[in-house]
């Protein structure tokens, strides 16, 4: 707040001084003029753009000006993980017991080996397929019984598909939207009102890049993911207009291509590395992850190319050359859901 008022003022300053008392070293007299002019038009465009980020942040944050971080014991905090065995999963599972937060992991594959002793004292592991509400309902009682309610909830489980719109078998489709979006349902229905009871929690899916660009070849794929976007959105809004509960914090991570279990895949790697994509890796994602949760903020974190959430802003032909240069990213056919 501090800085763009600064930037404001040392303008006006500028702006209403002679030239004549101004010292920019060996300037002509003419060279300190247009110093001086393009000093004032640039100093009030900076605090501008500090003034605007600052909104941003304040608006993220529900109005909010300090989130109330006293409330949260991360050693008392319990946390939900979906897909949490291996991958990005794993890796926020793991910085989130550097913490001692107690985590449950949901998935269909046990945890890996990339799990220490020392943290397995605080993670526990439920077998549980996301599709089904059953499978959620049940792991929500047993975690609830064995640590506690869960103040936060990571939905990082997803898979991905390698069809066209007119190849891709009907049960994978159903298997995608399963997992990638209703998924996020199941989960916030189950564990949201016990944070409402508390009035504290965050809640934070994991999209990506693709909800602001559709691919080729993986059409399910992106649809779930601006899905996801505007589930996000809602979210927030029904937290703040009706449940009148501002405090609990959303958040959606939005990465780029990251060394997964998907961009592994052979139907997708051929064609990452054709139009040469360098892809993320997962500790960067998960630790961006974490670090957004312990510092108790609501938002999108947007891990690739800044402009990707302003692309529907610019002119149709200029999105249009942008999906056209990612359309060789997904070829083949596959699942990585097995097949």
């Amino acid at each position: 707040m501090i800085r763009p008022i600064l930037l404001t003022l040392a303008s006006f300053i500028l702006r209403a001084t002679n030239p004549d008392y101004l010292n920019f070293g060996r300037l002509s007299h003419s060279q300190t003029v247009t110093l001086q002019w393009y000093l004032g038009w640039i100093l009030p465009a900076w605090a501008l753009v500090d003034f605007n980020s600052l909104l941003n942040r304040w608006a993220e944050n529900r109005w909010i000006w300090r989130p109330d971080k006293s409330s949260w014991d991360w050693k008392r905090e319990v946390a939900v993980v979906t897909g949490g065995s291996a991958g990005i999963g794993a890796c926020v599972v793991k910085k989130l017991a550097s913490h001692g937060i107690r985590v449950a992991v949901l998935d269909v594959s046990p945890l890996s080996e990339a799990f220490t002793q020392d943290e397995r004292t605080v993670i526990r592991y439920y077998k549980c397929d996301i599709a089904s509400r059953d499978d959620i309902h049940q792991a929500a009682e047993a975690i609830r019984s064995d640590l506690g309610p869960p103040s936060i909830l990571i939905n990082n489980a997803g898979i991905g598909n390698a069809w066209t719109v007119l190849d891709i078998p009907p049960a994978y489709l159903k298997r995608m939207l399963d997992i990638n979006l209703l998924s996020h349902w199941s989960t916030v229905q189950e564990f949201l009102p016990d944070m409402l009871a508390k009035k504290k929690g965050h809640i934070m899916g994991v999209a990506s890049l693709a909800s602001f660009v559709t691919l080729a070849g993986a059409v399910d794929y992106s649809c779930t993911k601006a899905a996801l976007l505007a589930f996000h959105e809602g979210l927030a809004q029904e937290l703040k207009h009706r449940y009148n509960c501002p405090q609990i914090q959303t958040s959606i991570v939005h990465p780029n291509w990251t060394r997964s279990a998907i961009t592994s895949h052979p139907a997708i790697a051929a064609g990452l590395k054709r139009i040469g994509v360098k892809l993320l890796e997962p500790e960067h994602v998960a630790e961006a992850m974490v670090k957004q949760i312990t510092a108790v903020k609501s938002g999108q974190l947007i891990l690739g190319p800044w402009l990707s959430p302003k692309l529907r802003a610019l002119p149709l032909w200029l999105q249009e050359l942008i999906r056209d240069s990612q359309a060789n990213a997904v070829t083949g056919s596959g699942s990585t859901a097995g097949g």
